[in-house]
């Protein structure tokens, strides 16, 4: 399953979870990103996803390039402790004299014979490796291919497996089939569903149906539950119910392993987890006994214990599960090499250590070799057996990696490819391995992205591997927020090729829009606005909404800023723009006004117009110091930007909110800055329980409902049964926090709240919660581009929540 990855309020593409892993290993990535799926209700920290957020939890990553040894201060008075230190120094060059032989004669030759590995020119230089074209035959499968074996085995497990053993005689029967056909068909591909409800929806009301009590079904709906809280009740619910049903154990076992998950996010130190993964361990191999997993499920149960959701489990019981599988037969010796395999390769980690080079003891060193090379022989092993799937040969670029160098990498990525020509895990290794750290530079990254599009695989993901080396190469440049190279010489012509090469592809015909609103985003951001014109003219100025987020910017106005910037006013708009930039309000908002009066230009270029005085005016306002008005002041206030809630301004001046159990988010595109303070108060007007939750959003807020970002922060007061009264600071809406307990009023209450130099500070209801409070975590928001807004998920409930007297001022 393949996942979409932020990072820092950078969006890094989609890969498969297999691969994300592997990028925490070996330390590109450390765990504080965010990354969500399809099926997913919303987005999770990687770490939580990975199932690392507890100690015994966290993969060994390989360390940093060993650096400088700092230098100490020079004494330059003789101490008594000198004679001391030389007579040590004697001991010392005595016990060298021993070491050393032992040195000689037993270390060094393995020092060496690895040293002369890792640098001895390979057969390929990295341009080569990078450069050679890809191949492939008509036996080579695609995305799609796994995709329909995903399907197929979902199919098995759950909706054959609920309709064989399920209670049939429930009132819910016939919703429970309808839903469990929904998820399979909106998750896996199939046939499209005539239900408007989301599967989080659909999910609620299941849940909360008291005929509906099948656990099979209980799993699902716990599984899709975007609250954490309702999630591990649910999931308990299941677990409760399976002794007395008639379900195989695979579902128990999906169950339990989400259920473990689900309660080390809400507590690292739960020490209920290890009990339902001793229920996990027993219904795993009652799985190979039961019917449940057969040999042709070899790759799907390789993939959910390597890569998916049961990899956190087979890391920690991962001697178990091989001893599992090791007696489950001949019929699956494929599964049991791999999974030995992999076994070694964490073996191996765990006996160097994760320290520099030079801490490595010569115990570590031959754990780690002896480990590897096991690994390597199973891998192998496995390849030979079923060379038509591209697990082994995926694991063994990695092995490669850190044993062999470029030109080995390159032979599995061939084997990869040759199985799967859009294997995700085998062009992501290969760019790693690609980056200069490694083995090569930037110019090798960029040409394996150019080897990609050359591909002409536009029926596949291969060519769009060409953005996802750019992202990289963008890594390894240290961009600021917001900033991109795909205006480049040597970039852009190549970018152009790819998203036009999808457009055109006739197997993309459902996806062109799509593809045309994401390349008008990147010519935007390009610089190329006539390109990107031509692309929204295509779509009638009408970009899908989800491309447009988790791109360092708000781009909402991005249509018209396209549309200004090409009409017959653009050498205007770009002055104006400008002056905007440089936070010159009086000319910006003359420059402006003129532009919206005008009847020389066109109608687009007016509406942006309009939009950008209505925000220069508030921030020329916010830039004198005082206290602003910050609600909207009417329904279609230009400035304000609002979500999936249905949000009025009442008579009286409030902002009142109805939102359902996704909460509610929305903000103005008013640049308030990265030092601000903000008062108010809110009302709760109605609840379809006693819970609530207010708030404030700041940073580039995502007003999407699937989120495709958390590139922003959150300050909430919460009222809810599980945690009580609460006030939050977290990295979007997610359980990375900083959490106060506070006395909230069921009715009214009111807040202050100010964050300065990323460090907030906080009063509900005239009692302090927060002082200096360090952000939980960092994200990138463009110099200049720090928005607010009103914001807060609920608890798997409906409310009504009327915002007041809300105020904003820049700290100076």
């Amino acid at each position: 399953m393949d996942y979409y990855l932020h990072r820092e309020g950078r969006n890094e593409g989609v890969f498969p979870l297999e691969e994300l892993r592997r990028r925490r290993q070996i330390g590109e990535l450390n765990g504080s990103e965010h990354v969500w799926c399809e099926g997913m209700a919303d987005w999770q920290l990687l770490d939580s996803v990975l199932g690392t957020s507890a100690p015994a939890y966290r993969a060994p990553s390989p360390p940093p390039l060993a650096g400088p040894s700092p230098c100490q201060p020079r004494s330059h008075g003789v101490k008594w402790w000198v004679i001391a230190a030389i007579a040590v120094f004697v001991v010392l060059v005595i016990a060298g004299v021993i070491v050393g032989l032992w040195f000689r004669t037993k270390l060094l030759p393995a020092v060496n014979q690895a040293i002369t590995q890792a640098v001895t020119p390979t057969a390929q230089t990295a341009i080569d490796a990078a450069s050679a074209p890809v191949t492939w035959t008509t036996n080579t499968q695609t995305e799609a291919d796994v995709q329909k074996r995903h399907r197929e085995f979902r199919v098995r497990q759950w909706l054959e497996g609920y309709q064989e053993r399920g209670d049939r005689t429930e009132p819910c029967d016939g919703d429970a089939v309808d839903y469990l056909k929904a998820w399979i068909s909106r998750t896996y591909g199939g046939d499209a569903d005539a239900n408007p409800l989301s599967i989080s929806e659909w999910s609620d009301n299941l849940a909360n149906n008291p005929t509906c009590t099948d656990p099979l079904i209980l799993t699902m709906t716990g599984v899709n539950s975007i609250e954490l809280h309702e999630k591990e009740r649910r999931l308990q619910r299941a677990m409760n119910a399976y002794p007395n049903s008639k379900h195989l154990a695979y579902p128990k076992f999906y169950a339990a392993v989400s259920l473990a998950d689900t309660m080390r996010e809400l507590s690292p130190q739960d020490r209920r987890v290890a009990p339902v993964e001793q229920e996990a361990l027993t219904e795993l191999a009652l799985a190979f006994s039961d019917g449940s997993f057969q040999p042709g499920d070899q790759a799907e149960v390789a993939d959910i214990l390597m890569n998916g959701w049961g990899y956190n489990f087979f890391y920690e019981y991962r001697s178990s599960v091989c001893d599992i599988v090791k007696k489950s037969g001949k019929s699956f010796e494929w599964l049991s090499l791999m999974l030995d395999g992999e076994f070694r390769v964490d073996e191996a980690w765990k006996a160097r250590g994760g320290g520099y080079v030079d801490t490595v003891t010569p115990q570590g060193w031959q754990g780690f070799s002896t480990n590897l090379e096991i690994a390597r022989a199973s891998f192998t092993q496995a390849w030979k057996l079923r060379p038509d799937l591209p697990l082994a040969a995926d694991r063994m670029i990695y092995v490669s990696l850190g044993q062999t160098g470029i030109g080995e990498m390159r032979m599995w990525f061939d084997r990869a490819v040759a199985a799967q020509i859009d294997d995700p895990a085998a062009w992501s290794n290969m760019r790693w391995g690609l980056r200069p750290r490694w083995y090569g530079d930037l110019n090798s990254m960029r040409a394996l992205g150019v080897t990609a599009v050359n591909t002409r695989r536009f029926d596949t993901d291969v060519p769009r591997k060409f953005f996802d080396v750019v992202s990289d190469m963008e890594s390894e440049l240290e961009l600021e927020p917001g900033n991109h190279i795909y205006g480049r010489d040597d970039i852009w012509p190549v970018m152009q090729q790819m998203y036009e090469g999808y457009i055109a592809e006739p197997s993309q015909q459902g996806k062109q829009q799509g593809w045309q609103s994401t390349y008008a985003v990147v010519a935007y951001l390009a610089g190329k606005y006539d390109v990107a014109r031509t692309q929204l003219e295509a779509i009638n100025w009408k970009p899908w909404p989800d491309n447009l987020t988790a791109w360092d910017a708000d781009l909402s106005l991005m249509p018209g800023e396209v549309a200004a910037r090409t009409g017959p006013s653009a050498g205007k708009v770009a002055d104006a723009e400008n002056a905007r930039n440089g936070r010159l309000y009086d000319l910006a908002l003359r420059l402006y006004t003129e532009l919206a009066d005008a009847t020389d230009t066109d109608m687009r270029t007016r509406d942006f117009a309009r939009f950008r005085c209505a925000g220069l005016k508030m921030e020329q306002q916010l830039d004198q110091g005082g206290w602003v008005n910050f609600l909207p002041q009417s329904d279609d206030d230009l400035n304000w930007v609002y979500s999936w809630d249905e949000t009025h301004r009442i008579k009286d001046g409030a902002l009142e909110i109805k939102s359902g159990p996704g909460g509610h988010l929305c903000y103005s595109r008013v640049r308030v800055g990265t030092d601000f303070e903000v008062q108010g108060e809110f009302e709760v007007a109605g609840s379809s329980s006693k819970d609530f939750q207010a708030g404030l959003v700041m940073g580039m807020p995502d007003c999407n409902a699937s989120f495709n970002s958390y590139n922003w922060y959150a300050f909430r007061m919460k009222q809810n049964a599980t945690e009580g009264d609460v006030a939050s600071f977290a990295q979007g809406w997610t359980v990375r926090q900083v959490v106060k307990m506070v006395a909230l009023n069921s009715d009214h209450n009111t807040f202050r709240f100010r964050l300065h130099d990323g460090e907030c500070s906080a009063f509900v209801n005239d009692t302090e919660v927060f002082s200096d409070v360090k952000a939980p975590a960092k994200i990138r928001v463009p110099d200049g581009q720090f928005l607010l807004g009103l914001g807060a998920f609920n608890d798997n409930n409906d409310t009504v929540i009327r915002y007041r007297n809300v105020q904003v001022r820049e700290i100076k």
